[in-house]
C-alpha cells in the first residue's frame, strides 16, 4: 500500500484543525448554560512533534521558496 504525501498532510490538517477546535472555548447555549463539547481529540506527544516539525518544515521551505500568484508552471532554482 502506497500512502502519498498529499494524504499524510491531509491527516496533519485534520489533526491540526481538531486541536484547533479543541483550545477554543465551549459555546453556550440559548439558555445560557455552558455544555462541554460532545467530542475531545487526544494526540500522543510524537503526533505532537511530528505535527510541529511539520509546520516549521514548510514554514522553511515557503520562505525559501515563495509561491508566485501568477499560475502555471514555475521553475525552481537550481544549486
Amino acid at each position: 500500500m502506497i500512502i502519498t504525501d498529499y494524504r499524510v498532510q491531509s491527516v496533519l490538517r485534520t489533526y491540526s484543525k481538531q486541536l484547533q477546535r479543541s483550545k477554543l472555548p465551549d459555546r453556550p447555549s440559548s439558555d445560557g448554560e455552558r455544555k462541554p463539547s460532545a467530542e475531545k481529540v487526544t494526540i500522543s506527544d510524537e503526533a505532537r512533534r511530528r505535527l510541529v516539525m511539520e509546520r516549521m518544515t514548510s514554514q522553511v521551505l515557503g520562505n525559501a521558496y515563495p509561491r508566485r500568484d501568477g499560475g502555471g508552471s514555475e521553475e525552481l532554482p537550481v544549486e
